[in-house]
């Protein structure tokens, strides 16, 4: 084996190591050094794009580079005071949430299509446990994120309703599935390829940790591309810093002309606003308005907090 650098893609980081596809292979590479420090722009996680060198003489594999990201998805972890990178490269992300046990929570569904439009990855809306829902709760949600132009797939991981539509929708790259805990998003990733459950259980006892608990991201195969579990989150932060930015994560403010009284006008308090007027017409739902005032007082607090 010759000592060279070879191009690879992230499927799991567990602890200090790397779980690197080249080719058919997967190897574990040590992260250390500069890649193991908590700054953003540095973590490695699945999906990532990196280059590795495998030691001729078997002594093992170094993570040597990462490359840039074409997207994404990030959020703000309170506790840690930092973005924390979820899962790169993605070429959509669904956002799964259910309709009942647990109720939808739209400001935490909004909180994450907005994270993803922040790291530049496209989106769309699972809604899961249709068979627990009325119709009408179904079509009233679907309208709301289709008004904002994501698409939207109702699904039932009990009995496999709309998990066909879903699946065409799916084809080389990565696929990343976000969601609360208790939601059924990895119900419905196991009920998109059954096999995908056993190489869950594999990759507990390896790591020695439960079968049904995604502590971090991991890609698995799925025709030609890949499927990526993230962890069960109850919270999910936001992680821009900056307000007047925050709006152009909302599709449905970009397109209300926003030649607002004031500029930069953060479409919370100021008078003669153009999307306050959108959300008094009906031109945008208030439930996403709501979540988009929610994430303004975050990033204010944020900001409060970490200034000195």
């Amino acid at each position: 084996m010759q000592d060279r650098l070879e191009n690879g893609l992230v499927v799991r980081v567990t602890g200090g190591d790397v779980w690197v596809r080249v080719g058919p292979d997967v190897v574990v590479c040590s992260l250390r050094g500069r890649f193991r420090v908590k700054k953003a722009s540095l973590q490695v996680v699945a999906g990532d794009k990196v280059a590795v060198r495998r030691d001729p003489g078997g002594a093992g594999v170094t993570l040597e580079d990462v490359f840039p990201r074409a997207s994404h998805l990030a959020r703000w972890v309170d506790r840690a005071g930092a973005e924390r990178a979820i899962v790169a490269n993605v070429e959509r992300i669904f956002v799964v949430t259910s309709l009942a046990d647990p109720p939808l929570h739209p400001v935490f569904v909004d909180r994450v299509l907005a994270s993803a439009e922040w790291g530049h990855a496209p989106a769309a809306v699972v809604l899961n446990k249709t068979d627990l829902a009325q119709p009408r709760e179904i079509d009233t949600w679907a309208a709301i994120y289709r008004a904002c132009g994501y698409d939207v797939f109702p699904t039932s991981a009990d009995d496999g309703h709309g998990l066909d539509a879903l699946e065409r929708f799916l084809g080389d790259g990565v696929y990343a599935f976000v969601g609360e805990s208790g939601v059924g998003k990895s119900s419905v990733i196991n009920r998109l390829d059954p096999k995908l459950e056993q190489l869950t259980q594999e990759v507990g006892e390896r790591t020695g940790r439960g079968r049904h608990t995604t502590t971090s991201s991991q890609l698995f195969p799925f025709r030609g591309g890949f499927l990526a579990d993230t962890p069960g989150m109850q919270t999910f932060g936001f992680p821009g810093r900056d307000e007047t930015e925050l709006a152009a994560c909302f599709p449905e403010m970009v397109r209300i002309d926003t030649r607002c009284r004031f500029e930069p006008c953060t479409h919370s308090h100021e008078p003669g606003c153009m999307v306050k007027a959108a959300v008094e017409a009906g031109d945008i739902a208030a439930s996403r308005y709501r979540s988009y005032l929610a994430i303004v007082e975050e990033i204010r607090t944020h900001v409060k907090d970490q200034s000195w």
